[in-house]
């Protein structure tokens, strides 16, 4: 699935987290967080990037970064 910006990635976020039928004070338990952190990433897409990485992570999803265009950026 590729996702554009934040607002992507919450709303992929609040789609996982319903599938387990977790509430958001499930997953901010699981994530060792609150649940007005999960409210705020998946209604504002706002999160810290430690706070987004514990909460895929908790999900079972995986955020992969990957060149989109050729770049020096990117050579060895």
């Amino acid at each position: 699935m590729r996702l554009n910006d934040s607002k992507d990635i919450a709303e992929a976020v609040r789609k996982a987290r319903k599938a387990l039928r977790w509430s958001q004070s499930e997953l901010a338990e699981k994530v060792g967080t609150t649940q007005a952190v999960i409210s705020r990433f998946e209604g504002r897409g706002e999160a810290r990037i430690d706070t987004l990485l514990k909460i895929t992570e908790a999900l079972d999803l995986q955020l992969v970064i990957l060149q989109k265009r050729e770049s020096p950026l990117w050579d060895d």
